[in-house]
């Protein structure tokens, strides 16, 4: 089970009522143990709540907002050393990425960390709900629930206020996830055209903006941004797009998926928006032979300690000019001897060709090429070959090597060569421990089938597929991969997997009329994804690489027909020698019978490569 967006859990239509009825439940019993210091309610968010048991309403209020957003809710009597440990050990145990602190006092309140951007942000929280500013004080120590690593507030309430803190806290419970990526940009104000549409359907997490906003704001074409309704706390991450279009000031259009799971029915009211955490480099290097095979992305050490120090276990490595992008876990990092330059990264082929690098991009869009083109050191001549190649929406045709040489070299002198990583917000990846059935189960599986799985770069998929549930690979990949036409596959984005069967993508013509692509040579490294399966795996773009594994289970079952006369045979021949006693006849079966299935399934197994594969 993966755990969801803080900001998808449902909440009541009138909160106050459930808080009404926890209240009740606590006045006819007590929830504290006499003996023990403290009361623990496991939650799947990675958000702990702490709230002192010494009045009802706080109590009250700490149970309500438990049951509504499944976090961590740890209530305390007293605060003592070994209660604050206590805390300490929860917090590395279950991995809390988040931390809001309750305290009863007089006069209410708030306390941030001295280096924390987050208050602002809380202030216009309670301003909406409480209609007053509530003060806030500075610390420069940490204590149980502020750290200076993590996101992380304490609140001083009073008790006679607890419900009008309700809407408060259940909007940072939702928010607070945006700043675990370690985000330290201001949030600026911004209203939602209604005159206007975006210009297209795709991505669906798709905001547009003017030039003038976009420099105002320090943002580029295909920059994350989180978006946030302040009222409800709902947010959601979306792409910027330059549009040509008429805004006001601080104008922006959002797409319909957006603004439906910002405002829901309700009428559109004033954002707050977000640039996303993000790490630049300037330099993109090849690798070694050695690293290649160990699929390895090669940092200096610096940025290899800044990147871990953000405790996302993945990472976003994206090409700012197109859009493409692939995910990588924390531990492919590795540092070299001698690079120290922190704005330089080493990718291998395969990297390179995801991100558009490799070879010049097939197509730059019309604002992207402008932003290219106003690089002073191109001379005249190559900015004439940028634009002759790619301006008005050009597409780039097949071009000889020493033609695609040139165009490098001048992408390279316009800046092209740059790439942005985001840090993945750690549940969109979370592995949980499966059973011990499911653990046997994958092994003998591996064991007896062999797993294989490829990482894929999404495209469009043959016009007449778009309503099937199919996905198309070319010859080579599907041999890569040991399966046939018609096979099934496990398709994998984050915390997404779909099943699907496979046929073969082998025209090119057919491609081209669904996507860009300029040679066949991309088709080797591409999966043709339906765009139901896209949104099901949560894809709100192609141009995202995603895993692509055989499924074992259909294999084995496809190939029942040639285990099953071995496996008769065999236990034939073990029922009718006479000599054998019961048990004995059943200790050969065990022996035997797997043996058989393992012989038998030898050509499945040994259509895949043993060797580890990028």
């Amino acid at each position: 089970m993966i755990n969801k967006l803080p900001n998808a859990f449902p909440v009541p239509e009138n909160i106050r009522t459930e808080f009404s009825k926890n209240k009740s439940m606590l006045v006819k019993r007590s929830i504290m143990s006499p003996l023990r210091q403290l009361k623990v309610y496991t939650g799947t968010s990675p958000i702990l709540m702490v709230i002192p048991s010494t009045d009802i309403n706080l109590l009250a209020l700490g149970i309500t907002l438990q049951e509504v957003s499944n976090c961590h809710l740890i209530i305390i009597k007293r605060l003592t050393p070994k209660t604050e440990n206590k805390i300490h050990r929860y917090i590395a145990q279950y991995n809390i990425r988040g931390l809001i602190g309750v305290e009863e006092k007089e006069n209410n309140g708030y306390e941030y960390m001295y280096n924390d951007h987050f208050h602002p942000l809380i202030n216009y929280i309670t301003e909406k709900y409480i209609d007053t500013t509530v003060p806030n004080t500075i610390s420069t120590e940490e204590d149980y629930c502020l750290k200076e690593n993590k996101p992380s507030v304490k609140f001083f309430i009073n008790k006679n206020d607890a419900t009008s803190f309700l809407p408060v806290l259940l909007s940072l419970l939702k928010v607070l996830p945006t700043q675990i990526e370690h985000n330290q940009e201001p949030w600026t104000t911004a209203s939602v055209s209604d005159a206007h549409k975006v210009s297209m359907i795709t991505p669906f997490n798709r905001l547009e903006l003017t030039r003038e906003m976009k420099e105002k704001w320090g943002l580029n074409e295909h920059d994350y941004v989180f978006v946030l309704n302040p009222i409800t706390g709902s947010f959601r991450k979306c792409v910027t797009y330059e549009t040509k279009k008429n805004l006001g000031a601080d104008e922006v259009i959002l797409s319909t998926g957006v603004k439906k799971s910002l405002f829901g029915s309700s009428a559109v009211e004033p954002i707050l928006i977000q640039k996303a955490a993000r790490f630049p480099v300037y330099h993109i290097q090849t690798q070694s032979a050695g690293d290649v095979q160990l699929n390895r992305i090669i940092v200096s050490e610096n940025m290899m300690n800044i990147l871990k120090a953000t405790e996302s276990p993945y990472i976003e490595l994206m090409n700012p000019y197109t859009g493409a992008s692939f995910d990588f876990h924390i531990s492919q990092l590795a540092q070299q001897a001698g690079l120290s330059d922190d704005k330089t990264i080493k990718l291998n082929y395969i990297q390179r060709q995801f991100l558009d690098y490799e070879q010049p991009p097939d197509f730059i869009p019309p604002t992207v090429l402008k932003d290219l083109c106003l690089n002073l050191s191109l001379t005249e001549s190559e900015q004439l070959l940028l634009k002759s190649t790619y301006e008005e929406g050009k597409v780039l045709e097949r071009i000889s090597y020493q033609e695609s040489l040139q165009l490098k070299k001048a992408l390279k002198k316009a800046g092209y060569y740059h790439t942005f990583m985001y840090p993945v917000n750690h549940y969109y990846k979370e592995a949980k421990r499966l059973s011990v059935k499911k653990r046997i189960k994958n092994k003998l599986l591996t064991a007896f089938i062999g797993n294989k799985q490829l990482s894929l770069k999404v495209i469009r998929p043959y016009t007449s597929d778009e309503t099937s549930n199919i996905i198309r690979l070319t010859k080579s990949t599907m041999t890569l991969l040991g399966i046939e036409e018609a096979d099934t596959v496990i398709l994998s984005y984050r915390n997404k997997t779909a099943k699907a069967q496979v046929l073969e993508m082998n025209d090119l013509e057919l491609i081209k009329e669904t996507n860009i692509m300029s040679s066949s040579s991309m088709m080797n490294i591409s999966v043709a994804v339906p765009s139901t399966i896209r949104t099901h795996l949560g894809l709100n773009n192609i141009g995202k690489v995603i895993l692509v594994e055989r499924d074992m289970t259909f294999l084995l079952k496809k190939n029942w027909n040639i285990q099953f006369v071995p496996i008769i045979a065999v236990m034939f021949t073990v029922l009718s020698v006479s000599i054998f006693t019961t048990w004995t006849r059943i200790l050969l079966l065990l022996l035997f019978v797997p043996l058989s299935m393992y012989v038998t399934l030898s050509r499945v197994r040994y259509s895949i490569s043993n060797k580890k594969q990028s």
